[in-house]
């Protein structure tokens, strides 16, 4: 029996990439390991499935949710009530390959068999979005104008990520131009308006009025921003080295076409958990480190923080839930304030005489050579002098991290605030070639937002760093939870988590 619905309410609008982002495809040609999704018509585009299941998850909606739809055995359950188009893409894409590759714990280079790499859209590209809730008799209309209105708001402050690698810098969208439209089929006007194809009025101001209809579902998250400076050179090297230059720094592409100097999300996260893997190694007293990749990093309490990675053997069997899944940290990818168009980057690798600037001038970038010592007559090694194009003096937006409080996990937050001290007291280099030189960086502040949902009475501070160290002063009492909670699981531990 066909449900009878009474009106259809639809958001639509522009959804802007505010980081990279990546929607897998099933084609691959070979050029890349982890393709982008395209259409039938040749276009990128996301997924009405990707979009709907993201955006169901946001909502918290539970499995056997009449609105969004639910099946149980054989003969119960029903269609969603929401209706998600694919998203193509507004104007010209421009594809980035973005490379990573994961790291051996025992000797700090690059694990065998992890390097990757994948396609991306990158910061800025836009796609056509349109969500449509048909509301069924007998249902409150106004109870899912407020949950539109709602979902409006979230959407238009950018709390939505999609695709894949959410927690590595990819994935967080923006709703712009949002427009909020109804059609009543319930009353005769409502119909002919349609048939004689009337516009519909933008409905947003009355579906705000309607917000407290709908109890929306408490995200309890903190972000913490860090405001940072490089000391001296320090970048992310490009995958290609170029014919002048041995070494290029990693660009990405953004809103206005320019290129800046970026650090991937997933570097930046890498650098931490690698550091808090050491902490936790280092107080439970684990030295064995396994040989095969994915043991590597299923360490107690990082894992929760940072993510679990999957068993790489399938005859393990079924495992336990707490040995695999998404952690509660996500890094955003981080651009320097400094970007040019891509014709002048190729000058870095083309030309000799260019290099942004004459030399009589501070420059951004500078080429520098380098090479290697030979240990037996400790002079220059033969064919061993390479150089590389050292970004200098460039300002960096801050670091963005997002944590899930849910729960109040105050053991995992120990651990994040450990390593965050580390990370101001210049212990956590980023970027290519820390250990030459490269990377070296001072924090001046940082900023929290969402402390009341680990129970703080003060929901957002600022924190000076003077010299590497953090002043605490303004969130004691969070402090004093943080070392309670982080003794406890060193005298007790976590069976959930503890291997």
């Amino acid at each position: 029996m066909a449900r009878k619905i009474t009106h259809t309410l639809t958001i639509a609008g522009c959804l802007n990439s505010l980081t990279p982002l990546h929607v897998g495809g099933a084609e691959n040609d070979g050029i890349t390991d982890m393709p982008l999704a395209i259409d039938g018509l040749g276009r990128y585009y996301l997924p009405g499935t990707s979009l709907g299941g993201a955006i169901r998850a946001f909502c918290r909606a539970l499995d056997e949710d009449p609105v969004w739809g639910f099946a149980m055995g054989e003969d119960q359950g029903n269609a969603s009530h929401v209706i998600v188009d694919d998203a193509p893409v507004l104007s010209e894409a421009y594809p980035e390959l973005w490379h990573g590759n994961g790291i051996d714990r025992r000797w700090g280079t690059a694990a065998d068999g992890i390097k990757y790499d994948r396609e991306v859209l990158p910061k800025g590209t836009a796609f056509a979005f349109r969500l449509t809730v048909e509301v069924v008799e007998g249902q409150d209309v106004d109870e899912k104008r407020g949950f539109l209105a709602w979902l409006v708001d979230a959407l238009t402050a950018g709390e939505l990520v999609l695709g894949a690698a959410g927690t590595r810098g990819f994935g967080r969208v923006k709703l712009a131009a949002a427009r909020c439209n109804e059609r009543d089929w319930a009353t005769p006007e409502g119909i002919f308006a349609w048939l004689g194809g009337a516009d519909a009025a933008d409905q947003r101001v009355a579906w705000q009025a309607q917000r407290t209809r709908y109890t929306a579902p408490i995200r309890q998250r903190l972000r913490i921003e860090i405001h940072w400076q490089p000391k001296g050179p320090l970048m992310s090297r490009s995958a290609r080295d170029g014919v002048v230059v041995d070494g290029l720094p990693f660009v990405s592409r953004q809103e206005d076409g320019q290129f800046a100097l970026t650090l991937p999300g997933a570097g930046i996260k890498g650098a931490w958990r690698s550091h808090a893997e050491r902490i936790v190694r280092t107080v439970r007293g684990i030295d064995a480190i396994p040989q095969q990749h994915g043991d590597q990093v299923n360490i107690p309490l990082a894992g929760d923080l940072f993510g679990r990675a999957r068993p790489e053997d399938p005859k393990r069997g079924k495992t336990k839930q707490a040995e695999r899944g998404k952690g509660r940290l996500g890094f955003e990818t981080c651009y320097a304030e400094f970007a040019l168009p891509q014709e002048r980057w190729d000058t870095l690798d083309r030309s000799e005489t260019d290099w942004l600037g004459p030399p009589s001038q501070q420059r951004p970038m500078a080429r520098a050579m380098h090479v290697a010592v030979d240990r037996w007559t400790g002079g220059a090694a033969d064919s061993r002098l390479f150089s590389a194009a050292e970004p200098m003096g460039v300002t960096w937006a801050p670091l963005v991290l997002h944590v899930d409080t849910e729960g109040q996990p105050h053991a995992e937050l120990a651990l994040l605030w450990l390593t965050l001290r580390d990370f101001c007291a210049g212990r956590i280099p980023l970027g290519y070639g820390v250990n030459r030189g490269y990377g070296d960086l001072e924090v001046s502040a940082i900023k929290m937002n969402g402390l009341c949902s680990l129970g703080a009475t003060t929901d957002a501070v600022d924190l000076k760093v003077t010299s590497g160290e953090i002043d605490v002063d303004s969130i004691r009492d969070l402090m004093t939870a943080l070392n309670t909670a982080w003794t406890t699981w060193l005298d007790v531990g976590d069976p959930e988590t503890d291997q």
